[in-house]
């Protein structure tokens, strides 16, 4: 994928167990305060719903090692996934394939960095986009590489700093989107958040409580994303151009952060089809339900003096 479209994707954004049905609700019984391993916090009524959930969550979460590192440079390790067609001209034109990217990026408050891309090639197998997929460090080994150096005034993101910690104010900076295509929007608006800024608990807990307050979100309490850490997860379904999709979110239920963002159709892909013989002649299958469309890894963030 060139880069330049790298880098629209990286401004425009949405666990593989995340994206299952969710779960029923269930009674939770520990010592108040205390986030459980199944991902419910304790003290809560025997039916609470996400909302309560998420509240009771946002007041219990942790400061992460990461909340104390200092620096010049907020620091992103990112891998991502797009299911897309080549397009034309290419070497496979008007194939459906998975476009995968990694990426390493520092930013200074200025706009000033350095960012790091690792494309391999496009994937016409669509691994990439099902939903038992698993990562590893060997899957970019190798990959063509490209550096960009950004100089001042180079900003990534529509959601600029300093970031609300009331959670009014936050739903304010994330309503960024000109035209919001519904609550949906509100969970791509926080995979840019987090893909642009380092983002603090006090902003962790204003999240949670952002999200508390959309309607029609699912609460899943134990899903592992692509890395097959433990977290919790939030989802909701909602129409798209490319057909029916179930929008993700995957939280570390210790610290609040980020872990995954996705996007699943769960309906056939509307325009992406693929060659399939049938009574003896090619013909278009629409892509079916249950793959990603979109799939972003929160490797690691924090801060960091420079660029290593």
């Amino acid at each position: 994928m060139p880069a330049a479209a790298i880098t629209v994707l990286i401004i425009a954004v949405t666990v593989s167990a995340a994206t299952q049905a969710p779960h029923e609700n269930e009674a939770a019984t520990a010592t108040p305060g205390i986030v459980l391993a199944r991902g419910y916090p304790a003290g809560l009524s025997a039916s609470p719903t996400t909302a309560d959930l998420l509240s009771a969550l946002a007041n219990t979460i942790r400061n992460a090692p990461t909340d104390h590192q200092t620096g010049r440079y907020t620091y992103h390790h990112l891998r991502r996934w797009i299911l897309d067609t080549t397009g034309t001209p290419a070497p496979r034109p008007n194939t459906p394939a998975v476009f995968a990217v990694e990426i390493h990026r520092w930013e200074a408050t200025d706009g000033s960095g350095l960012g790091i891309y690792t494309e391999p090639p496009p994937a016409y197998d669509l691994a990439g986009a099902e939903p038992d997929y698993l990562s590893t460090d060997g899957q970019f080994a190798g990959a063509p590489t490209t550096r960009t150096a950004y100089r001042a005034g180079n900003l990534s993101s529509p959601i600029v700093a300093p970031l609300a910690i009331d959670p009014t104010a936050l739903a304010r900076q994330l309503a960024f989107a000109p035209l919001p295509d519904g609550p949906q929007s509100t969970l791509r608006a926080i995979d840019e958040l987090y893909t642009a800024h380092y983002v603090s608990r006090p902003t962790r807990a204003a999240v949670l409580q952002v999200l508390a307050g959309v309607d029609s979100l699912s609460y899943q309490p134990d899903v592992t994303d692509r890395l097959g850490r433990h977290g919790i997860g939030v989802s909701l379904d909602a129409d798209n151009v490319a057909g029916n999709l179930r929008f993700s979110l995957v939280f570390d239920p210790d610290t609040g952060q980020l872990l995954a963002s996705s996007q699943l159709l769960v309906s056939p892909h509307r325009y992406l089809s693929v060659k399939q013989a049938a009574q003896g002649r090619d013909v278009r299958q629409s892509l079916p339900a249950g793959l990603f469309t979109y799939y972003t890894l929160f490797v690691d963030q924090g801060r960091r003096a420079d660029l290593t």
